[in-house]
């Protein structure tokens, strides 16, 4: 249901800029790098990055001729990988994200920032025993409140950088930094300070359709 109007969401605000005028509207695909950050008081740990793909709109609203509004619509796939001798797990998941940027342009070249909005539409935790000792594993990951599922909203901030072209091509890279908790407290200790947070690297390449400025 909250994907559902977080799609809407995202609708609306495209389609109404995507009728201002010199606003550019585009495609975008690439990579993500994501892993976790686990906290717990005073510890910190952050398991390998996990390559996966992002792809989506793109939206470019020119606000003044400099400063624009630069959001979309994306599928990105985050999460995280542990390795030992014995096996590997890839834990997946896949999100839709909103992200709300200002940018600075300068021949081309911006730099911007803003909050990002995610919900997670699906996911899977993947182990491959390397060694055979036992049979490989996947299971399907829960969205909700209880302790053992993932909280399907997740907000962060998000950091952008790129170029685009006056024909048109555009390559950009971006970091969102995770600001909320993904986990759900536990029913034995509701209190805990225990928190796990996203964070995802993604560099992608695409192109704008309509009137370049």
């Amino acid at each position: 249901m909250k994907s559902n109007l977080l799609l809407m969401t995202a609708m609306i605000l495209l389609s109404s800029l995507a009728t201002r005028a010199q606003t550019l509207v585009g495609i975008t695909a690439g990579s993500s790098f994501s892993n976790i950050k686990i906290t717990s008081g005073a510890f910190s740990i952050s398991p390998k990055m996990k390559t996966g793909i992002t792809a989506g709109l793109v939206v470019d609203a020119p606000l003044s001729e400099k400063i624009h509004f630069l959001t979309g619509l994306n599928f990105v796939q985050k999460g995280y990988t542990v390795k030992d001798d014995i096996a590997k797990e890839t834990f997946n998941i896949n999100y839709l994200e909103l992200p709300l940027n200002f940018v600075y342009y300068s021949n081309g070249f911006f730099l911007g920032a803003g909050p990002s909005l995610s919900y997670a539409i699906s996911g899977m935790d993947k182990i491959h025993y390397s060694d055979g000792s036992a049979e490989d594993d996947k299971e399907k990951i829960e969205f909700g409140s209880n302790e053992e599922q993932i909280k399907p909203f997740d907000f962060g901030a998000n950091f952008k950088a790129g170029y685009k072209t006056k024909s048109g091509f555009l390559i950009t890279v971006n970091y969102t930094l995770g600001l909320s908790n993904i986990s759900n407290p536990s029913a034995d200790e509701p209190d805990a300070t225990g928190k796990i947070k996203n964070n995802c690297f993604g560099i992608k390449i695409g192109f704008m359709f309509g009137r370049k400025h």
